[in-house]
C-alpha cells in the first residue's frame, strides 16, 4: 500500500518538480505486475541448474523465464554455423501437452505457423525467445497480444509449485540435428504488487 500511494503522490513544489516528481513515480510503478503471482524456476534437464544454464563442446545457453516466454542466450562453440528448426520446436505444457512455438523474427506475423530459422554464426551468440503460438492473438493491425504460459491470476496459481514444463530446440550442430529436450521445474509462487 505505501508504494502505490508513493506512485499517486504530488509533489508540493512547482511545476518543474511536480512534472519530474510525476516522471519519476511512474518510472517507479513500471515493474507492477497485472498478475497476482509470480514464479520462480530451476532447469531439472538435461542437468540440474539453479541459473538455467547448459553447456557441451558445441552449445551453450542460458534461460531466463518471464509470465508469456522462454527467453535464451545461445552461443555457438563451434567452427560452423548452428541453426535451430523453428518448425519443429515445441514447448510442453505442465499437462505434457506439447505445442509448436516461434520465436522473436516470427511470434507476432503470420509466419508463426510456419516459422523460419535462425543461423548462429561460429563463435557468436544470439538472444531470441520461444513462445507457443496457440498463445498469440491479433488484436488488430500491427497490435498483437501474447498469453501467459499459466495461470497465475488466482489462487489456482499455487498449484504450479512442483510442476514440470519445458522446450524441445532441434539445433543443427556440425551438420547433424539433435533435439534438446530442456526441463524447468517452478519451484516459488509468489504474491505481487498488482497494478491499480
Amino acid at each position: 500500500m505505501n508504494r502505490i500511494r508513493m506512485c499517486i503522490q504530488p509533489a508540493r513544489a512547482g511545476l518543474a518538480t511536480l512534472l519530474a516528481a510525476v516522471a519519476l513515480a511512474a518510472a517507479s510503478c513500471a515493474d507492477l505486475s497485472p498478475y497476482r503471482y509470480s514464479q520462480t524456476y530451476t532447469m531439472i534437464e538435461p542437468v540440474a541448474s539453479a541459473d538455467k544454464s547448459f553447456e557441451d563442446g558445441k552449445i551453450s545457453i542460458r534461460f531466463f523465464i518471464d509470465e508469456k516466454r522462454i527467453h535464451f542466450t545461445l552461443h555457438n562453440k563451434t567452427k560452423e554455423a548452428v541453426e535451430v528448426n523453428w518448425e519443429e520446436a515445441a514447448y510442453v505444457h505442465m499437462d505434457g501437452a506439447r505445442h509448436p512455438v516461434a520465436g522473436i523474427e516470427d511470434i507476432f506475423s503470420s509466419r508463426r505457423t510456419r516459422p523460419g530459422r535462425t543461423e548462429v554464426s561460429p563463435g557468436k551468440t544470439a538472444d531470441d525467445f520461444a513462445a507457443p503460438v496457440k498463445n498469440v492473438e491479433k488484436l488488430e493491425e500491427w497490435t498483437w497480444y501474447l498469453k501467459p504460459l499459466f495461470n497465475l491470476t488466482d489462487d489456482g496459481a499455487m498449484e504450479n509449485k512442483g510442476r514440470i514444463f519445458g522446450l524441445d530446440l532441434p539445433i543443427r550442430v556440425e551438420g547433424a540435428w539433435k533435439t534438446y529436450q530442456f526441463r524447468f521445474k517452478t519451484i516459488g509462487v509468489i504474491p505481487v504488487h498488482q497494478r491499480v
